[in-house]
């Protein structure tokens, strides 16, 4: 987003507000072609009952996504509603039994909307569907709105812009929803992690070697242990107890690749007692034992790596 400074207050501004409410579409001469692709893309306000768009009377193989800036609208899924207002958006695969419109008793409508298609834009706008339903909340949650919102306002100041750059932004768009779907406000940059997360975090990584409990943890993070548990699992997608072997497969698997120790040993320094536990725990998160890590078989053994849930 764009941030303007005046003198009583601080206005945010998505990009697509510098421009003028208009729409672009796109069709593409082969059939197939990339794997997620821009169909349309605007910016509308809408004032009439008659505007309604139903699921089933529309051709298919494409997704449509639709934020709600101001006004109100309706979705119908299935024999559920939902209302649309300021901050929400709705996500649905076409065809279906769905429908969105402006219901009777409000004035307008302003939305933000994508249509896009192809294999992993079905597939992927599916799979967040059925894991937080039709309809998603941006209100703490924004930055896949600014993406969207940045990508109206290059193509309108570009309307010829390049079609791998557009899939590029759909696919940052996507990964987003996908962050949003996962853990609603999951940080992944350690130095993004609120203090006392980040100071669990850094005893982890200090003193992964040694027989760290939760209480430990939660003592370095000054907070009781359930809600440093509580809030660990939001901020990171993991128990600290996963987060704490995720560390420690990582540094092993860097000892594998880069040191002549026997596994035994690594499995000692990494923080694990018994080294048969050790070789069923980095099987699991890498999928090869540590021995065929690191002689390259079934995975290649690389400098570094990041193990994530």
């Amino acid at each position: 987003m764009i941030t303007y400074y005046r003198k009583d207050a601080t206005i945010l501004l998505y990009p697509h507000e510098a421009c003028s409410r208009s729409s672009f579409g796109f069709k593409y001469w082969s059939g197939a072609g990339l794997p997620i692709r821009l169909i349309n893309i605007g910016w509308d306000r809408v004032s009439s009952p008659a505007y309604r768009w139903h699921g089933e009377r529309r051709g298919g193989g494409y997704a449509v996504f639709q934020y709600t800036l101001a006004g109100r609208g309706m979705l119908r899924d299935g024999e559920a509603f939902y209302t649309l207002t300021k901050d929400t958006g709705f996500l649905t695969v076409v065809p279906g039994d769905q429908e969105y419109y402006l219901p009777e008793d409000a004035a307008e409508w302003e939305f933000l909307y994508v249509v896009i298609n192809g294999i992993d834009a079905v597939n992927h706008c599916t799979e967040i569907i059925r894991q937080m339903g039709p309809v998603l909340s941006f209100r703490e949650h924004l930055e896949p709105v600014a993406v969207l919102s940045r990508l109206y306002k290059e193509i309108y100041d570009n309307p010829q812009l390049d079609k791998f750059t557009i899939s590029a932004r759909l696919y940052e768009w996507m990964m987003g929803l996908h962050r949003l779907a996962e853990g609603r406000d999951i940080v992944r940059a350690t130095e993004e992690l609120p203090g006392p997360i980040r100071a669990a975090v850094k005893l982890m990584k200090g003193s992964y070697r040694n027989d760290l409990s939760v209480d430990d943890m939660a003592s370095a993070a000054g907070l009781t242990k359930y809600h440093f548990c509580r809030q660990f699992h939001k901020k990171t997608g993991l128990t600290p107890s996963q987060y704490l072997r995720k560390i420690r497969v990582e540094q092993a698997a860097w000892m594998l690749r880069h040191t002549g120790k026997t596994v035994q040993m690594i499995a000692a320094e990494c923080g694990f007692e018994y080294a048969n536990y050790f070789i069923k725990v980095f099987r699991t998160l890498v999928g090869a034992t540590p021995s065929e890590y690191r002689s390259g078989k079934k995975v290649d053994p690389v400098s570094f790596l990041r193990v994530e849930p």
